[in-house]
């Protein structure tokens, strides 16, 4: 692409993306109506008892469109009888019939549903991952073929007035695909619009596109450069958001959260599914969990803007001008040496949990950080602790509490041996011999003296100023803190919330985005003439996404390179910490923006620190144990996925960075299984194929026997470590 597309409005302030209105049934998609949950179901779709159940447990549970798997001809003949089953208990509830490789299925099955799913990397193509330079000619001739094979379904389903999901998948794109944009978004949205062009050409439009990837960060630069290819190409279908192959628990959920929570941000999304490794009926809490705030704006502003800022806040800068949303870029920021630990430049993001303990309670205290250091969890420890100071008077707790860790030796972390520790790249860092301590002042504390008494005794000094200093008083406190940190060499924090725009500040820009980042600028001047740069900058806000974007882009147009500790802060009112945490600190984290986290409020420290790296696992940021990859199942499953998943987690969740998927059938086999180094793949009626990345090295083995052949090919590939 010679330039970069913009794929929402505003980055900084919520609108929904404008599409037009598909229905589904008697559901309608996008336009201004609430953005639908569906689901899939896992039963054997000729089981038409079963089926029927399934659909009516997920009708109880809310969801609205039911997608059923037709594999074969026959399948999609007990369409028929699954949709007169339902129909005679009274349920309407649009089905969606789920085509691989078959468009005889398809064909079949649009008379009996309302909406029908085609894969465009297996409708016409057949998956043989063969190298080919395609001349103009010879491409054309393909489009020809592929329109010759779509071409009477798009007129069938035209004639019945049936909803289509051009549904791409990440790991499924053709060889043809494949060979001219490889394996990448522009290559999913390609695929996507090569059927679109079609349904066009011959007058249909009601269509819903999806863009679905095992890994969110795909997957969520997919949908971007769809959404933006839909604007330069004047077309506004509705978008289906999901992150396929999400998985099970915890890490399920979050993936989910990642991916579609950081879209739904951008007003992206008219309907969504989360996949889990689990019973269907489980999404469907997740879903509506992940959608509440924007239907609620919807039916709070008749879908217009959410959020404080003013239209006169539009920023002057070009937002994508300064990073390009369709592929991963960490932002450039120096490093930062908190005690031994490096933060910022191409080191790891960095994980800091703060303590909940009242300082008072030194007991407690001690406690809580010996369980941060060595945690019973499948994750490096805690990085760096927060204590916090409320007076000045607490200075001597603080004396104590580092003193009791010393003689205590709590402060040693266990021994790290080279690994992948890092990012992207998979860059190898050490954590330092002990863990640092932060100490986050309280604004209100006047006297500074015994700040910079305890300085030498702690390792990062986080800041808020009180606002309701006037002018020459707020920088002089800034300047106070710069001098104690620079005297010590201990780098500050500076700690900006929505509470805390001094006064003066809000006279010019008012309790805004705008306002908190100027803010941040002034502070970032301050440390510029006292020439000190050992500076992080966060932020305590509740519009996280749009206000570290607005603080990235503010700092990179002037090229201030701080980096940033990224904070979520829960409240007793957060109704799911884990899946708001994913969404807004994740979104961030797939932009390259952020070079520390931190979770905290009425979160459990252990809890904010196994969520931190469960999040950077997520995002693949860090990898510190086993990355799992499974389907949801479906009815084309051939053994019990769940169980399954279960079981060959319990033996192999301790392989730290090995990718391991585990997929019901061949359709969601090699393709689906990404990056993974090893696969698992139903081939029969309890039958497996075993792979290496893209590779079937074993074929039809017994599932008795399958977990332990997949650990000797592990073992084969030198990927193995005992538990």
């Amino acid at each position: 692409m010679s330039s970069v597309l913009p794929y929402c409005k505003n980055l900084y302030r919520y609108r929904r993306r404008k599409t037009r209105v598909v229905y589904v049934g008697e559901v309608p998609l996008g336009g201004n109506y609430p953005i639908r949950v569906q689901s899939m179901t896992t039963t054997d779709t000729k089981d038409t008892q079963a089926t029927v159940g399934q659909i009516i447990q997920l009708v109880e549970a809310g969801c609205e469109i039911v997608r059923v798997t037709a594999p074969s001809l026959a399948d999609a003949e007990n369409l028929k009888n699954i949709k007169a089953a339902l129909r005679r208990q009274g349920l309407k509830v649009p089905l969606v019939a789920d085509i691989h490789y078959t468009p005889n299925a398809a064909l079949k099955a649009v008379e009996y549903v309302e909406k029908v799913r085609i894969n465009p990397g297996n409708y016409a193509d057949r998956k043989r991952f063969e190298q080919k330079a395609y001349s103009d000619s010879e491409y054309a001739q393909e489009l020809e073929r592929l329109e010759a094979q779509f071409k009477p379904l798009v007129l069938k389903a035209k004639a019945y007035g049936v909803a289509m999901r051009i549904g791409t998948n990440h790991g499924s794109l053709s060889d043809r695909i494949m060979n001219r944009y490889g394996d990448t978004p522009e290559g999913m949205v390609e695929s996507a619009l090569e059927f679109v062009r079609i349904c066009e050409a011959h007058g249909y439009r009601d269509l819903v596109l999806s863009m679905k990837a095992s890994n969110p960060l795909v997957m969520i630069q997919a949908y971007r450069l769809l959404a933006a290819r839909m604007e330069e190409l004047g077309m506004d279908y509705p978008f289906h958001l999901g992150v396929t192959e999400a998985g099970d628990g915890v890490d399920g959920r979050i993936k989910s959260a990642v991916g579609i929570g950081s879209l739904l941000e951008d007003g992206i999304g008219d309907t969504i599914r989360v996949s889990l490794t689990e019973d269907p009926v489980e999404e469907i809490p997740v879903a509506y969990q992940l959608i509440k705030k924007y239907n609620d704006t919807l039916l709070r502003k008749g879908a217009e803007d959410r959020g404080e800022m003013e239209e006169r806040e539009i920023l002057h800068l070009s937002p994508p001008s300064l990073r390009n949303p369709y592929t991963y870029s960490r932002r450039k920021t120096r490093e930062i040496d908190v005690a031994g630990l490096k933060i910022g430049e191409a080191n790891p993001v960095r994980v800091e949990v703060a303590v909940t303990a009242f300082l008072w309670d030194i007991k407690a205290v001690l406690r809580q950080i010996d369980q941060l250091v060595h945690p019973k969890l499948p994750h490096p420890p805690c990085e760096m602790v927060q204590l916090f100071l409320e007076k000045e008077a607490e200075v001597a707790y603080v004396a104590e509490i580092r003193k009791e860790l010393q003689a205590a030796g709590s402060l040693a972390l266990p021994l790290i041996r080279p690994g992948n520790q890092g990012g992207i790249e998979g860059a190898t860092r050490l954590l330092p011999e002990r863990i640092p301590l932060a100490l986050k002042v309280s604004p209100h504390v006047e006297d500074l003296d015994p700040i910079g008494r305890i300085l030498p005794q702690i390792d990062k000094i986080n800041v808020s100023i009180d606002p309701r200093l006037s002018d020459s008083a707020w920088k002089s406190r800034g300047l106070r803190y710069i001098q104690l940190a620079k005297a010590h060499q201990k780098p500050i924090q500076w700690d900006v919330g929505d509470g805390q725009i001094p006064e003066f500040i809000l006279q010019t820009h008012g309790s805004t985005l705008e306002g908190l980042v100027e803010t941040c600028w002034r502070l970032i001047q301050l440390c510029a003439e006292q020439d000190y740069r050992n500076v992080l900058l966060a932020l305590e806000t509740s519009q996280i996404i749009p206000a570290y974007r607005r603080l990235a882009d503010r700092l990179d147009q002037f090229r201030a390179d701080a980096p940033l500790l990224l904070k979520y802060r829960t409240t007793p009112e957060t109704t799911n910490p884990l899946l708001e945490a994913s969404v807004q600190l994740g979104s961030l984290l797939c932009d390259g923006i952020g070079d520390a986290v931190q979770i905290a409020g009425t979160t459990d420290p252990l809890e904010a620190l196994e969520l931190s790296y469960n999040l950077l696992q997520a995002t693949r940021l860090r990898i510190s144990r086993t990355d799992f990859i499974s389907c949801p199942s479906c009815g084309r499953t051939q053994f019990d996925l769940q169980t399954t998943t279960q079981r060959i987690k319990s033996k192999m969740s301790h392989l730290k960075g090995v990718k391991i998927a585990i997929m019901g059938c061949i359709v969601n086999g090699p393709g689906e299984m990404a990056d993974a180094d090893f696969g698992y793949v139903g081939s029969g009626p309890k039958r497996i194929d075993l792979y290496v990345g893209k590779e079937r090295v074993a074929k039809n083995i017994s599932e008795e026997v399958a977990d332990e052949k997949l650990i000797e090919l592990i073992k084969t590939h030198g990927k193995w470590v005992d538990p």
